[in-house]
Parts: C-alpha cells; sequence; structure tokens
C-alpha cells in the first residue's frame, strides 16, 4: 500500500505528499484559484497542485485554512508542525 504523507502547520496551511515512498522531484505546480469555479467552490481558492517529472500528481498543498478544505478525519491523522 502507498504512504501517503501529511502535514498540518499551526497557520493551517498543509500538505499532502502523495509521492512520499518515491521521493520525486516537483516540476511543476499549479494554484487553483485562478479558474473560474473558484468562485463557486471556495476551497478551490487555496490548493495547489504539485507535479513530479512524469507529469504525475505528486502532492496537494492547502495554502489557508486546511480545516475548511480538508475532512477533519484527514486532519486528525496529519502530522502537527
Amino acid at each position: 500500500m502507498a504512504e501517503i504523507r501529511m502535514t498540518v502547520e499551526a497557520s493551517g496551511r498543509a500538505y499532502v505528499d502523495l509521492a512520499a515512498e518515491s521521493g520525486g522531484e516537483i516540476r511543476d505546480s499549479v494554484a487553483l484559484d485562478d479558474i473560474e469555479e473558484a468562485d463557486r467552490v471556495p476551497a478551490l481558492g487555496s490548493l495547489v497542485l504539485h507535479f513530479d517529472f512524469y507529469g504525475r500528481l505528486a502532492a496537494i498543498e492547502v495554502t489557508d485554512s486546511a480545516a475548511s478544505v480538508l475532512p477533519p478525519a484527514l486532519l486528525d491523522a496529519a502530522e502537527r508542525t
């Protein structure tokens, strides 16, 4: 089973590392706050998707208020930094 590592900072930022085992380098990042649907779905304004060298999704970053974007059970299991 793949290992997913999640960290949450006191500021509310969170990082969901989907490639924790492979440790791949992030090559591209896409902030979702500029897409049209961000007005309809507020959580999109706080998300950044990170992709590895091969264009695979490697991480999801929550830039503001992880508690309003992520499920409580996921936050409860996260590592605090």
